[in-house]
């Protein structure tokens, strides 16, 4: 019969194993060994614990009842049960078992039972305990070793340390100690010890046994120490002040060991400290989608800075960029001068099968690599098992061969393997996976047969034949479950090994092909896996072969990957690592007639927010051409159209966006009011920032009025506060007012964010509005800011208190608005990234009779050249020191106050105030209709403010 479990009550304790042994302060040691027990090994009958615990006892049962009294005493509902004892209760040592990766590091808090006394118990119990510790604490090494070996370099090498000494755990083994190498810093006493170790290990066991596991981690580079040399050499070589930077360019064939040395350099760098960022380029074929990629690794979470030079603050001084397969890109010359320009100072060093002319320059480094060095046919065996290619191969065969080390019978075989495959070491690791079904005499015969060619009319060899003999012969013996596999994994960029059941691939297969080297692990600090791109032209070849598998793969992996991310917030990191999988999603799902607009919006929305402007134009550009061709319906084909258009406005594109949207408009999709209405809106955009107000203004009335027809709520709203902008920049307030009290209307029915945010804009759009109570929208101005400093919002509050500023200064009150910029000075000091206005503190140091200080914060303005200032602060800076100029005689002041107030690309509110410091002229006798010459008023402003230094105004 079973027996009740006790329950718990609400106060009972933890019980705590781990460093010690503990419940609540109850410290009885043989009442909580009981406990312990029956806690890890289940329900227990007296008699074995009794046994167990007081075997040298006249009556054990006895004392069992003695200590399980002592422990009901204090803690009644903790073990029940009579003939049988069980317990509610889960220890620490239990819970420490269902931890992953670093997780279970921090839940340990010592060895199980450290330092509690075992008087008295039988060996049997003692060595369960013994058991019991080192169980634990070899889960423990085992989860910091997988936290190290999907960390970067110098996270990597600290939870290396931590598996490597943690507490209890016993003496780590050949394969643990193999796992542990490759993830130290080099040269490191964590390296040198870690060799020692497997030395005398592998001294003591020739044969150390295969882990049944492949690592995921990349394996330590062999062979490339003078290459290695020569790339840290050129990287820290000091630079001219300011530093020029420089590029460097490692060249070869496919698996040649590019990424291998990529990888390498910066575990060295890390190891010196010095600033490094690994950038994988593989399969970016534009420099919109290199350059997204090298800020989506620089501001991981964040959205991608809009230009090259805006990643200069997430860039420290003397970095290095390593670009690594930039195979696809055709215009890799063009980006890299690109980023010489933008981004001054970086050394770049990139890795890719082709020297395109005219990348390198002056002082650049170019480094070609061949096969690894082998020995020659002269050789000893000491020479031989000098050879990197050796170590390489007998490396790689030790993953399926445990018997196999370098003698004085087979030295000549493998090194003449590796010679005869030009020490290339994606074909030595290929063909040393052979050996899971041959002979080693049988894999020389092979290769010496099938890869006998191997030298290219010409001479120059570098293998690239060998690589194919042997590719094409491991695909022969490959399974044909792992073949399947591998060409299912054709229709991926790269993956997280958890989705591989999703796609149809048992996470068995990918350890196999892992093994076999068909896979492997290139993204420090992740799991992340992908097919050796050297091996693509092969896989591809068999995957036309395989025409139902591969439609098939195609829809499981677009199912899986659409599923996922249409579940996601749009900006969610993790969608990042997966963006070129759900491109590829996308098309399958065009292609088979499954995509849907929403899908495509949400894409779009991704790209918006994470500030993937200009690859996103090309991206949704190939969707736009896609949906064409499978003919799939006008809403997906409209919605891909839309969002390419978009992106391009968002790019500054204007052209590019406006001939989309002309096309859109001329064209039969443009009959659907919802997609001629988000079409408007683009080209109203465009127009906006083109500088056509009037034609903006008209396109937004003609979206806002479909979007009235349609009964779009959002949309209406949305180009409403458009349109503010706008109608107030023209100065047509007839119809501002219109659009205030329509958006006024609604405020009450929107939830109370988006309520706030659209006061914020009609507060404003009123502020350069006539005729209103500035007092009223002083009030209004503290309100929000009130509201959005309590919620964290600090770059609106930044923003709402510089608009009380402004309403200050109209009220003449002068010390309330330098109150009121200190305020918002605070919230910049702790958000570096935030900014506040400086022409409000140069018309306050005006104000304040500080007109020195506001010369120099004048000058500072116009000098600025990374935050130079915008045509409206330009033409504000021209209104704020008219009296200054005037004073000091200035002739030219009035011509442009004149200009001023007829151009058409002046705020209508900055024109009023340049008629009235022009005084009571005639406004009709001013020009009108011209545009007015910004570039020529910057040049004018910055003569009158020169910087310090410079010579003074003629």
């Amino acid at each position: 019969m079973t027996e009740p479990a006790p329950t718990l009550t609400p106060t009972t304790p933890a019980l705590s194993t781990l460093g010690g042994l503990d419940l609540g302060g109850f410290r009885k040691v043989k009442s909580l060994l009981l406990l312990v027990y029956v806690a890890l090994e289940g329900p227990t009958p007296r008699r074995t614990l009794a046994t167990l615990l007081w075997p040298g006892a006249a009556r054990p049962e006895g004392s069992l009842r003695v200590a399980l009294h002592a422990l009901r005493e204090v803690h009644p509902d903790v073990l029940g049960g009579e003939d049988r004892l069980i317990t509610p209760l889960t220890s620490d040592a239990a819970h420490l078992l269902t931890l992953r990766g670093e997780a279970a590091w921090d839940a340990y808090d010592g060895p199980f039972l450290h330092g509690v006394p075992l008087t008295g118990v039988s060996a049997e119990f003692e060595e369960w305990v013994e058991t019991q510790r080192e169980r634990l604490a070899r889960h423990v090494q085992q989860e910091a070793l997988r936290a190290a070996e999907t960390a970067d370099p110098a996270r990597a090498a600290d939870w290396a340390a931590r598996a490597h000494r943690t507490p209890a755990a016993p003496p780590p083994d050949a394969d643990v100690l193999r796992r542990l190498l490759p993830l130290t810093l080099p040269g490191s006493p964590l390296e040198a010890e870690v060799r020692a170790e497997l030395g005398e290990l592998t001294e003591l066991d020739a044969t150390p046994p295969a882990p049944t596991r492949p690592a995921r981690a990349a394996a330590r580079m062999l062979g490339r120490e003078a290459e290695l040399d020569t790339l840290l050499a050129w990287t820290l070589a000091p630079q001219a002040d300011p530093p020029a930077g420089g590029a460097a360019l490692i060249t070869g064939p496919g698996g040649i060991g590019k990424s291998t040395l990529t990888r390498e350099l910066l575990r060295e760098l890390t190891r010196l400290d010095r600033p490094a960022t690994l950038v994988d380029a593989e399969g970016a074929a534009s420099a919109a989608e290199l350059s997204a990629r090298l800020a989506a690794t620089l501001t991981p979470g964040q959205a991608a800075p809009p230009t090259l030079a805006a990643l200069s603050d997430h860039l420290p001084p003397h970095a290095t960029v390593l670009l690594d397969g930039a195979d696809a890109l055709n215009d890799l010359p063009d980006l890299l001068r690109a980023l010489r320009r933008d981004l001054p100072g970086v050394r770049w060093v990139i890795s890719s099968r082709r020297s395109p002319p005219g990348l390198l320059g002056e002082g650049d480094l170019l480094l070609p690599l061949a096969g690894l060095p082998q020995a020659p046919p002269e050789a000893d065996l000491a020479q031989i098992a000098a050879s990197s290619a050796t170590q390489l191969f007998l490396r790689e065969a030790a993953r399926t061969r445990r018997d196999l080390t370098l003698t004085a019978a087979n030295a000549a075989l493998i090194a003449g393997i590796t010679r005869r495959l030009q020490g290339h070491p994606l074909a030595l690791a290929l063909a040393a996976s052979w050996l899971r079904v041959e002979h080693l005499e049988a894999v020389y015969a092979r290769v010496l047969t099938e890869a006998a060619q191997l030298t290219p009319e010409g001479g120059g060899s570098d293998g690239r034949r060998g690589l194919n003999a042997v590719a094409r012969r491991s695909w022969d013996l490959l399974s044909p479950e792992q073949q399947h596999a591998a060409l299912r994994l054709t229709v991926t960029s790269d993956l997280d090994p958890a989705d591989a059941p999703h796609l149809g691939v048992p996470a068995h297969l990918i350890d196999e092909l892992l093994t076999h080297n068909f896979l492997e692990a290139h993204q420090p600090g992740t799991e992340r896996l992908r097919l050796y791109p050297a091996l693509r032209g092969l896989l591809t070849e068999q995957a036309a072969a395989h025409p139902d598998l591969i439609t098939q793969a195609r829809a499981d992996h677009a199912r899986h990957y659409l599923t996922w991310f249409t579940a996601q917030p749009p900006e969610a990191p993790p969608v990042d690592a997966e963006r070129d999988n759900i491109t590829a999603a996308l098309h399958t799902a065009l292609h088979s007639g499954d995509a849907s607009a929403a899908q495509i919006d949400h894409f779009l929305a991704h790209h918006d927010r994470r500030g993937l402007h200009a690859s996103g134009t090309d991206t949704f550009a190939a969707l736009a051409d896609a949906a064409e061709d499978a003919s799939v319906p006008d809403g997906v084909q409209a919605a891909a159209q839309i969002a390419s258009m978009w992106l391009a406005y968002r790019a500054g594109r204007l052209l590019d966006a406006q001939t989309l949207a002309g096309h859109f408009l001329a064209g039969p999709l443009a009959a659907d009011p919802t997609n001629r209405m988000k079409v408007l809106n683009t080209l109203a955009a465009v127009r906006g920032v083109q500088g056509q107000m009037q034609s903006a203004t008209d396109l937004f009335q003609q979206a806002l009025a479909l979007a009235v027809e349609l009964g779009d709520e959002v949309r209406q709203l949305h180009y409403r506060l458009n349109l503010l902008t706008h109608l107030n920049f023209l100065g047509d307030e007839e119809t501002l007012r219109i659009q205030f009290s329509e958006i006024e209307r609604r405020l009450p029915h929107l939830p109370e964010v988006v309520a706030w945010q659209v006061r914020l804009a009609l507060l404003g759009a009123r502020l350069y509005t006539s005729g209103e109570d500035q007092a009223a929208l002083h009030a209004e101005a503290l309100l929000i800011a009130e509201y959005t400093e309590s919620s964290g919002l600090h770059r609106s509050s930044v923003e709402i208190i510089g608009m009380a500023v402004t309403t200050a200064f109209r009220l003449r009150q002068w010390r309330h608005a330098e109150d009121l910029l200190k305020r918002a000075a605070d919230i910049v000091r702790k958000n570096p990234d935030l900014r506040v206005n400086p022409l409000l503190t140069v018309e306050l140091l005006y104000a304040r009779a500080r007109t020195q200080q506001a010369q120099q914060q004048v000058a500072q303005i116009m000098n600025d050249p990374v935050r130079p200032p915008t045509p409206w602060q330009l033409v504000e800076l021209v209104l704020l020191v008219v009296p200054d100029l005037r004073s000091r005689g200035s002739t030219e002041v009035d011509a442009w106050l004149t200009q001023i107030t007829g151009a058409v690309n002046v705020h209508a509110q900055q024109q009023r105030a340049a008629r009235v410091l022009l005084g009571d002229r005639d406004a009709s006798g001013l020009p009108r209709g011209h545009s007015l010459e910004i570039d020529r008023l910057r040049v004018w402003l910055s003569r009158q403010f020169p910087a310090p230094g410079a010579p003074e105004p003629l």
